[in-house]
């Protein structure tokens, strides 16, 4: 691409910049000479149809027609009107004078006299009188002369914009010579400058521009540059040595640093395993605590079934003793034909159809009783095992009723539990965290309940969540300590009842597992246990 001289620059930007402000002020101009033009003639135009209408407006009422045409005459003689025509109420012609081309043509007024295509400028004016009209007055101007002023009026605007466009063309010329002449200087001093810094050479010999002005201050500018580029080589070199100094020091600090650092990380690792250890043996704990205050509970329902199974065992041992009985007299009674009497009657004392009904009836209660035993050992090693780190697929309401056989003997006495347990896809958690999560809700949900209540367990599928609600209709938790019943160590209950970890350590099992516990509760009325799960994917 071709490089265009800052001289041309300056004269087309110029000539563009005068170009626009005179072609915007030729067309000002023009603008307000046709409005004034047109103020003038519709001024003119509206007058003289409404003087001539007022003064032949007797003529017409008197169908005066030698007064009218008198009238029409007299008007003509001014020498832009090109014609008058008198019309009366039914669109006859009264009187007319002007060009006769002139009389038959169609009239159509005009408001505008550049709209104006036949060089004549129509008005017309209305002769009235009460109310009805008698007559209109129709007037021709010509308005050659205006169009007329009008062009030379344009000629001289333009030729006055292109004489100064001229001029300013010149002027532009000019001072494009005398600044690129002066920038010229300036460049040739710049790349001296240039080269010498490129060369390490920083003695500069300097000529400023004389020319009393701006340019003149810039070639002061650039003398002052190269002054500060050489006081800026000699600062650079001394800080350069100053930076190769702190370089070594700083390289020494900062492996100074790194160790300590270093050492704190270590720490802090310990310390965070020390932690993570801590959480660990306090979930468990709390754990624990729930397993104990179950214990009691536990040891009732397995004392019952263990109860009856040995009750029947000691039943059974008595129906042995006689079989027993009956197989030794069985085989006496091959040896000793006389004692067949003796073995009937022993047969019918004992009633063995009795007894072989109820062995049947007994085996089955201690199978009944064993499987309890089993089933209640099972709930409470699922819920008390050591926790293990890896998340599982888990059944929600499997959990909910495994929770359920733990806490029986705990709520079964003073609170009807409701279950609605919704069919619901699988989440992804600690089957034993979760145990002991339901535990704590369900617990607590006992002890708000002042003697009988009821207690409703539901669960169900939320868009792609699974939701677990624990509701009572207990005492309820007051407003002002509701934001703290998840706080460590937070508790209403009397010293030795509560650690105030249970809803804490269920909290943080919740966040674990990516979901939420929230809690709605009014007092006297309930509380409200909401667990929201993600689904597993």
């Amino acid at each position: 691409m071709k490089k265009v001289s800052l001289r041309l620059k300056t004269m087309i930007g110029t000539a563009i910049i005068e170009a626009v402000l005179l072609s915007a002020l030729i067309f000002v101009v023009i603008d307000f000479m046709m409005e004034s033009a047109n103020d003038a003639m519709n001024k003119r135009a509206t007058t003289t149809a409404s003087l001539f209408a007022s003064a032949t407006k007797n003529a017409v009422l008197s169908y005066d027609l030698a007064t009218l045409d008198a009238f029409t005459n007299e008007l003509l003689s001014n020498p832009d009107i090109l014609y008058v025509k008198v019309i009366d109420g039914e669109n006859q012609t009264l009187s007319f004078a002007g060009n006769e081309r002139l009389k038959e043509r169609t009239f159509e007024g005009d408001t505008l006299v550049e709209t104006v295509t036949d060089g004549i400028f129509d008005i017309h004016a209305d002769i009235v009188e009460g109310g009805t009209l008698f007559g209109t007055i129709q007037i021709g101007i010509d308005i050659g002369t205006i169009n007329r002023a009008m062009s030379e009026v344009k000629r001289w605007t333009v030729s006055i914009a292109l004489f100064e466009m001229a001029l300013v063309a010149i002027f532009s010329y000019f001072l494009g010579i005398y600044l690129t002449t002066n920038l010229y200087i300036l460049k040739s001093q710049a790349k001296f400058i240039a080269s010498n810094v490129k060369n390490g050479v920083f003695d500069f010999k300097w000529k400023p521009i004389q020319s009393k002005d701006e340019l003149q201050e810039l070639s002061l500018a650039f003398d002052e540059l190269s002054q500060t580029l050489a006081e800026e080589h000699e600062r650079r070199e001394r800080y350069q040595h100053d930076l190769v100094e702190l370089n070594r020091n700083l390289e020494e600090l900062v492996a100074q640093r790194t160790e300590k650092l270093n050492q704190r990380n270590h720490q802090l690792e310990a310390t965070n395993k020390e932690l993570e250890a801590a959480q660990q043996q306090l979930v468990h704990s709390e754990k624990m605590a729930s397993v104990g205050q179950l214990a009691a509970g536990v040891a009732h329902e397995i004392n019952n079934p263990l109860g009856f199974v040995t009750s029947n065992l000691d039943v059974m041992r008595h129906y042995q003793s006689d079989y027993a009985e009956l197989a030794k007299r069985a085989i006496q009674l091959g040896l000793e034909p006389d004692t067949l009497t003796a073995f009937n009657q022993f047969v019918q004392d004992k009633d063995f159809t009795f007894i072989n009904r109820d062995c049947n009836e007994l085996i089955d209660e201690s199978m009944t009783g064993v499987q309890r035993v089993s089933a209640i050992v099972n709930d409470l090693k699922q819920f008390s095992r050591t926790d293990t780190v890896q998340l599982q697929p888990c059944d929600i309401n499997a959990c909910i009723k495994t929770t359920l056989n733990l806490v029986e003997s705990k709520i079964k006495y003073h609170a009807k539990v409701i279950t609605q347990l919704n069919e619901i896809p699988q989440v992804l958690g600690n089957q034993g965290k979760l145990i002991q999560v339901f535990t704590n809700l369900l617990i607590n949900a006992a002890q708000a309940l002042e003697s009988e209540g009821e207690i409703r367990v539901s669960t169900r599928l939320d868009h792609e969540c699974v939701l677990i609600q624990i509701q009572d209709d207990g005492i309820g938790i007051p407003e002002e300590i509701k934001n703290k019943i998840f706080d460590p160590f937070f508790t209403t209950k009397s010293i030795g009842k509560g650690t105030g970890l249970g809803l804490s350590i269920s909290y943080d099992i919740i966040k674990e597992h990516g979901g939420e516990l929230l809690v709605k509760s009014e007092v006297g009325v309930g509380s409200c246990f909401t667990i929201t799960l993600p689904v597993m994917l």
